[in-house]
C-alpha cells in the first residue's frame, strides 16, 4: 500500500473532496502548513497526523481541543489503525479512508441521456409558450362551462390564481431539486405541471363529451377518475425524477402509490359528504351540439320506465321526513 485515499464528506455522507496521499507523514487541520486543510472552526490548527509503517497506516490525535471520534461505533480515539473504509469525525467534519485497491461500485447506465423531449421541457423559451397555451385553454374551458354573464376580466380572474399556484408549486419542487441535486430545475417543473394541467382539462372535457355522445351513464366519472390517477402519477414522477436521486423504479412506485392515496381520500370524503338526493345534476349542465350524439335515441316511455325507483325513493324519504317532524312536534 503506497497510497491512501482520504475523502472529506458532507453532512449527507457524500464525498465533497477526495485526496490521494502518497507521502507521509500527512498532517490534517486548519493551519495552512497542513497537507490537507479543512475549513472547520471546530478543528484544531494541527488536528491529526497520519503515519505509514510498512503495510499499515496509523492515525494519531495531536492533542486537539475537540478530539477524534470513530463513527462506527461512535467513540473517542487517541489513535487508530486505519482500515479500508474507516470513518472518523474531527470537529464537524467526517473523513473516510480507503486504500487504492478499494472496489468501486459498478458503473450505472445513464438514465438521464438528454433527449429532444427532455431538452424541450427544459427550454426557457418554451415556458412562456406553454403558459400562454395553458391560459388560453383554461379560459376557453371556463367560457364553455360558464352559464352566466361572461367577461374577459372574469375569465382572467379565474385563470391568474391557478397560474400563480403553478408558479409556487414549481418553485417548491425547484427548491427541493436545489437542496438534493444542487440544480434549480424551475423551468422543467413549471413546464411539467403546466402541460399536465392542460392535459387534465382536455381529458375532463373529453369524458363529458364521451358520456354525452354514447349516453353511458357514469362513464365521465370513471374516465375522470382514471385520468386523474394517471396524470397525478405522471406529475409526481416527473418532479421526483428531477428533484431526487431515486431510481426510476422507486420513483414510479412512489408516484403511483401517492396518486392512488390522494385520489382515493378525495373520493372517500366526497362519498361521506354526499347526500342521497341532490339538486346538482351528475352530468355536465353545458349544452352540447347535437352532432356529438352517437347513441341511438330513447323513447319517452323508456325514460319514465327508469324513474319508478326514483319515485319510490322520494316517497320513502318524504314519509321519513314527515314522521320525523311529527315526532319532534309531539315531543316538544
Amino acid at each position: 500500500m503506497d497510497a491512501l485515499i482520504i475523502e472529506v464528506l458532507d453532512r449527507f455522507g457524500k464525498v465533497k473532496t477526495r485526496h490521494r496521499v502518497e507521502s507521509f507523514p500527512c498532517k490534517i487541520g486548519r493551519d495552512f502548513s497542513n497537507n490537507i486543510i479543512l475549513d472547520d472552526t471546530y478543528i484544531s490548527p494541527n488536528h491529526i497526523t497520519i503515519e505509514q509503517s510498512e503495510n499499515s497506516f496509523l492515525l494519531q490525535d495531536n492533542e486537539s481541543m475537540n478530539g477524534v471520534y470513530n463513527v462506527h461505533p461512535f467513540k473517542k480515539l487517541d489513535s487508530l489503525a486505519i482500515e479500508n473504509n474507516s470513518r472518523i469525525r474531527i470537529g464537524h467534519t467526517d473523513i473516510r479512508f480507503n486504500f487504492t485497491d478499494h472496489n468501486v461500485k459498478e458503473t450505472l447506465k445513464d438514465r438521464d441521456v438528454p433527449s429532444q423531449l427532455a431538452m424541450l421541457v427544459s427550454n426557457v423559451f418554451v415556458l412562456p409558450i406553454v403558459w400562454f397555451i395553458f391560459c388560453a385553454a383554461f379560459m376557453i374551458d371556463s367560457f364553455i362551462e360558464e352559464t352566466g354573464l361572461i367577461t374577459f376580466q372574469k375569465l382572467l380572474s379565474e385563470t391568474l390564481p391557478l397560474l400563480i399556484f403553478i408558479i409556487i408549486w414549481a418553485l417548491i419542487w425547484a427548491t427541493i431539486s436545489k437542496v438534493v441535486t444542487h440544480r434549480f430545475y424551475f423551468i422543467f417543473h413549471a413546464i411539467w405541471v403546466s402541460c399536465l394541467t392542460i392535459a387534465s382539462t382536455i381529458l375532463d372535457n373529453f369524458s363529458k363529451y364521451f358520456e354525452f355522445s354514447f349516453s353511458i351513464s357514469g362513464s365521465a366519472y370513471i374516465i375522470s377518475l382514471i385520468s386523474s390517477i394517471v396524470i397525478t402519477s405522471l406529475l409526481f414522477y416527473g418532479h421526483l425524477h428531477y428533484s431526487t436521486t431515486l431510481t426510476a423504479i422507486k420513483s414510479k412506485y412512489i408516484s403511483i402509490t401517492t396518486s392512488i392515496v390522494i385520489i382515493g381520500m378525495i373520493e372517500i370524503f366526497s362519498l361521506l359528504n354526499a347526500t342521497e338526493f341532490s339538486n346538482t345534476p351528475r352530468y355536465s349542465s353545458v349544452i352540447k351540439p347535437p352532432m356529438f350524439i352517437l347513441a341511438p335515441a330513447s323513447t319517452i316511455d323508456d325514460f319514465f320506465a327508469g324513474t319508478t325507483n326514483i319515485k319510490d325513493n322520494i316517497d320513502e324519504e318524504l314519509q321519513n321526513t314527515t314522521s320525523s317532524l311529527i315526532n319532534k312536534a309531539i315531543n316538544n
